[in-house]
């Protein structure tokens, strides 16, 4: 990362946004944890039941990384604050509501692959997989579907 891609602006703008859309949703449990300069930041949202995900959102100066028990989706090209952190929002509220989800893979019951997956028009597609290089191959495989049911789904 070169110095002229930082901006701060990026975790300002965000914070206040999402300030702002939490307020209207007070049953989003949640906390933050904000640097002092406030060009960092990290924003918890912890699983409201045993088959929830939670979800963390860190804000650096040059991306957003939206993580879901597993998989992490990265919102670094930020060409406009404003729409990319609409974009990372609109993901963290479809991810509270049962239109999106989280399917882990195991391998002799330890996690190695996440699916993240939305559903559309009936059918649930994947958005995004993040996995570990290095797991027991020959395991015996077994998967998890987590869900939450925090906010109703988008229609």
């Amino acid at each position: 990362m070169k110095e002229e891609d930082r901006n701060p602006a990026v975790c300002r703008a965000f914070v206040a946004t999402a300030k702002d859309i939490l307020a209207h949703h007070p049953v989003v449990k949640h906390t933050w944890s904000i640097d002092d300069d406030e060009d960092h930041c990290i924003l918890d949202i912890p699983k409201q039941s045993d088959d929830g995900f939670d979800i963390t959102v860190e804000v650096f100066p040059y991306e957003i990384i939206v993580s879901a028990d597993g998989p992490h989706l990265h919102f670094d090209d930020i060409k406009n604050i404003e729409s990319t952190v609409q974009e990372a929002l609109g993901l963290i509220r479809d991810m509270l509501s049962p239109a999106m989800r989280v399917v882990e893979q195991r391998s002799n019951e330890q996690p190695y692959k996440w699916h993240l997956e939305s559903l559309r028009e009936g059918q649930w597609k994947r958005e995004d997989t993040t996995g570990i290089l290095f797991y027991n191959f020959f395991g015996k495989k077994t998967k998890n579907i987590y869900q939450n049911h925090v906010l109703p789904s988008r229609i």
